[in-house]
């Protein structure tokens, strides 16, 4: 903050520079895709004293200028080719928000400038291309983060500190239901999610892999993977649904069995964990609460359900973009934001469903 004492005193251009001294400059961010994500990527820096946004690239022009006059970016600074974008703009970071076959030559890019990338999930749709863009943030040192915003639901990393702490003793399962009725008209500017050349594969990418991040996050790594992925109801070429079961190794001794879909109506959604001293049910549509037994002095044995206490503050969208903003200018977060690393191993679970599906084998993660 500026010194009280320096206002009002001596010539303006005395108070002027006591200022600048003071102030420090804004991040400049700038974010590749303006769709409905790119929107909540952009929502999320307006929201912060500390970013500018400072440029935006689509290739719809009409979007394009549409969200630059929605966050005050002049027509000067809105492109629709990424590479004159970052070829052109100082940048502090960027976010790439575009259909998922773009994401690793956009991030790449990013990151050979030295900005630091966050990078919509899934991180690529090749595990080749993961390992690469994985390979490259490790040697750049450039910060780089992967969306699972999931994550940064108040219930669900309140269940994690639940679990580190051993409210519930050792997990032995846990079920996740990410499900909805698919991508509704005017979430995406086009069909690109159902079109397997831009999106990579349909559910599965879309859902499932939020849910093996929260099984993974929640949990452990993932050892071993056996799925159904199919195409059930959608006229389209890509899965519409899939079931997956997971095995996270003899160390941790725990299974779990996923359902992601893009044909759902109401129903439970959310994550369950199982454990030996009591459960924690994350129900997106009646809240978070925690059931564990207890023993009456006649001994009887009765189940108790306690609503957990999820912290005060902004929501999985709002709180991840704080969170990638105070990553970046080195401040401490809520949780550990979700790393390239995170990204690779998701996309690796996903894709060994999608191979199990195919072969009928259970798939072995190296």
């Amino acid at each position: 903050m500026l010194d009280p004492m320096l206002v009002g005193r001596g010539n303006w251009r005395e108070n002027h520079f006591a200022t600048k001294r003071f102030v420090m400059a804004r991040l400049k961010a700038a974010v590749l895709g303006t769709g409905s994500i790119g929107d909540i990527h952009l929502a999320g820096y307006a929201a912060s004293p500390d970013v500018e946004i400072a440029a935006l690239c689509d290739v719809n022009a009409a979007r394009l200028a549409e969200m630059g006059r929605k966050y005050g970016v002049e027509p000067s600074h809105l492109y629709n080719n990424y590479r004159d974008l970052l070829k052109h703009e100082t940048l502090d970071l960027v976010s790439v928000c575009t259909p998922n076959v773009f994401h690793f030559e956009m991030a790449s890019a990013a990151i050979k400038k030295g900005i630091p990338t966050l990078i919509e999930k899934p991180m690529t749709i090749s595990l080749d291309d993961a390992r690469r863009l994985r390979a490259l943030a490790g040697r750049t040192g450039i910060k780089t983060m992967v969306a699972f915003s999931n994550r940064f639901a108040g219930p669900n990393y309140t269940a994690k500190r639940l679990l580190d702490r051993g409210a519930i003793g050792k997990p032995f399962m846990i079920r996740v239901r990410y499900a909805h009725g698919g991508p509704y008209p005017g979430w995406g500017q086009s069909d690109w999610f159902y079109k397997p050349a831009l999106a990579g594969g349909g559910a599965l990418l879309d859902m499932g892999i939020h849910a093996i991040d929260m099984c993974q996050f929640l949990i452990g790594p993932i050892r071993k993977v056996s799925a159904f992925v199919r195409t059930l109801r959608k006229p389209i070429k890509v899965d519409d649904n899939a079931v997956v079961t997971v095995d996270f190794g003899p160390k941790i001794k725990c299974l779990g069995y996923i359902e992601c879909g893009w044909t759902s109506g109401p129903g439970f959604g959310g994550v369950e964990i199982y454990g030996d001293k009591g459960t924690l049910i994350l129900d997106v549509n009646r809240g978070p609460v925690h059931l564990h037994g207890t023993t009456k002095p006649d001994g009887t044995r009765v189940v108790e359900c306690d609503p957990i206490e999820v912290p005060p503050g902004p929501s999985h969208w709002p709180l991840q973009m704080e969170s990638w903003i105070r990553y970046v200018q080195g401040k401490k977060t809520v949780i550990p934001v979700p790393t390239v690393e995170d990204g690779y191993t998701s996309l690796a679970a996903a894709l060994a469903a999608v191979e199990s599906s195919k072969t009928g084998r259970q798939i072995t993660l190296r």
